[in-house]
């Protein structure tokens, strides 16, 4: 018995998902499932490396892991609020200094701002609930477009010398190059141990790995 078959599947079936088959088992994509490790990898090894633990960077960690645990769930169900959450995740790495600015002007403690941020999460898990998926990757562009766009207006000049983000930036825009070509099923072998979207997790992860060093080492205060 697949103990996920009891919740609402994800509004892209039944023909409409990525390009790893969906497996009637407990671990619905593997090779999805497992590169969602990418996530927990580089979240310890980002965490290590950085000597003063903030209660910014201790909250930045905890975001960059809940993607990993929201990965490793919409890939193993493949259930619509799994699927929302990951996404959910997505957006709350993407816009996780923005919003937390605006979270500091309340509170500066750690518990209370995690809590707000918990919230931030579900409101975002709700919005995210039901819609079709190819609205759902548009609002994380969006969002995308946004963050970048909040950067470009802070940081100005020293955008030129940020070679952490140029990183984050170059590796994303690959990885997300791989992630539209397993959405719309290029050169697309569903039984394959490799797929586009295992990398996509990859670079994602190494992308934020990157831009997490360039906020917490190089960037100016924002």
């Amino acid at each position: 018995m697949n103990f996920w078959k009891q919740f609402p599947p994800a509004t892209c079936f039944p023909d409409n998902c990525n390009c790893e088959f969906i497996q009637d088992a407990f671990i619905a994509q593997p090779s999805a499932f497992w590169s969602s490790l990418s996530f927990f990898i580089f979240a310890i090894v980002f965490y290590r490396s950085i000597e003063k633990k903030s209660v910014a960077l201790k909250l930045w960690f905890f975001s960059f892991c809940l993607l990993g645990f929201a990965s490793h769930f919409a890939h193993a169900s493949f259930i619509e609020p799994a699927l929302a959450l990951d996404f959910a995740g997505i957006v709350l790495v993407m816009s996780f200094f923005f919003i937390l600015k605006w979270l500091s002007r309340w509170t500066k403690s750690l518990l209370p701002l995690l809590a707000l941020l918990m919230l931030y999460t579900a409101s975002l898990w709700f919005a995210f609930y039901s819609l079709e998926k190819w609205f759902k990757v548009g609002l994380c562009v969006l969002v995308f477009a946004l963050a970048m766009g909040e950067i470009v207006h802070s940081q100005s000049k020293a955008l030129l010398n940020a070679k952490d983000l140029h990183r984050a930036i170059a590796v994303i825009f690959i990885s997300f190059g791989l992630f539209l070509f397993d959405e719309l099923k290029v050169n697309c072998n569903p039984y394959s141990v490799i797929q586009g979207h295992s990398f996509w997790h990859i670079g994602a992860a190494l992308s934020i790995f990157f831009y997490g060093k360039w906020r917490f080492q190089s960037a100016p205060e924002i």
